[in-house]
């Protein structure tokens, strides 16, 4: 790790929140493969917080699986009302629900599978979004947990939302997430970490650029010979928001279609004052 990325008190960088591919398509060998690199940065951002800064991946699920179930009935697009519910303020402080700032589901996607015991299609209040932000600690020593409750609490988080998209007939699977804070400036040093961070560890792949947005970092964790699958990791910030977008499926991942929907995600929170 880079004495850039070690030094200070480093913010707590978002990390996908578990495979969201669909039981038929995710076996369990290629869960455990996958999942390892996540528990390994767990094991290298604990070292962090033990050593004085913050450090922290966000690890749910049971046992790296999600519900993969079809929704009830057809997802509709929240519609706003004629005062407009939802949007960005001047300096870059969004309002709204959760679910009218999350992407509507475009043409070609399906609602995707549950995300643990959350679903497929959520917004968080401040207490339940700082929970899914500090994640399962069980695994810390006391004094880890502290400090990560602590970092965790001083990001002022709002509110948080969560849509996943299947698309039709392609198996990508797409997880989006927003994570709102108080505080704009740190919204956006937590993206700036998350790219320090996976360029320091040295083992990702670079994924693609977002058109449009040049602070927004793509990567993909190390390939593994055989295995059918792949994942890509995405992470931006929008004024007050910071979002994390994660895509599932198999090789070669259809990267180019889950950039296009953060794209669109982004457009649609965009902040005309600081696009980032």
């Amino acid at each position: 790790m880079s004495s850039d990325v070690a030094a200070g008190t480093p913010p707590v960088p978002m990390l996908p929140a578990a495979p969201l591919l669909p039981p038929e398509t995710a076996g369990p060998a290629a869960v455990r493969s996958r999942r390892g690199l996540a528990l390994g940065l767990a094991a290298v951002l604990v070292a962090v917080v033990a050593g004085g800064g913050v450090g922290y991946a966000v690890l749910h699920g049971k046992d790296g699986r999600t519900d993969a179930k079809p929704a009830a009935t057809p997802w509709t697009e929240p519609t706003p009302t004629a005062t407009k519910a939802f949007g960005t303020r001047s300096g870059g402080s969004h309002y709204g629900s959760p679910r009218l700032l999350l992407l509507p589901i475009p043409g070609g996607y399906l609602p995707g599978p549950d995300v643990d015991e959350y679903g497929n299609d959520v917004a968080l209040d401040a207490e339940q979004a700082q929970r899914l932000v500090k994640g399962d600690s069980r695994d810390m020593s006391a004094k880890e947990r502290k400090e990560l409750n602590e970092a965790v609490d001083s990001l002022h988080i709002e509110s948080a939302g969560m849509r996943t998209y299947t698309q039709t007939g392609g198996g990508l699977v797409v997880q989006i997430r927003i994570v709102q804070m108080r505080n704009k400036q740190a919204a956006r040093a937590e993206t700036d970490y998350f790219t320090a961070f996976t360029k320091a560890m040295g083992v990702f792949r670079t994924g693609p650029k977002v058109k449009g947005y040049p602070k927004a970092t793509c990567v993909l964790p190390p390939a593994e010979p055989g295995d059918a699958l792949d994942e890509m990791t995405c992470q931006a910030t929008e004024g007050d928001l910071m979002v994390t977008m994660t895509a599932d499926g198999p090789r070669p991942l259809a990267k180019s279609d889950a950039v296009d929907l953060l794209r669109d995600q982004l457009d649609r929170i965009k902040d005309p004052g600081m696009t980032v």
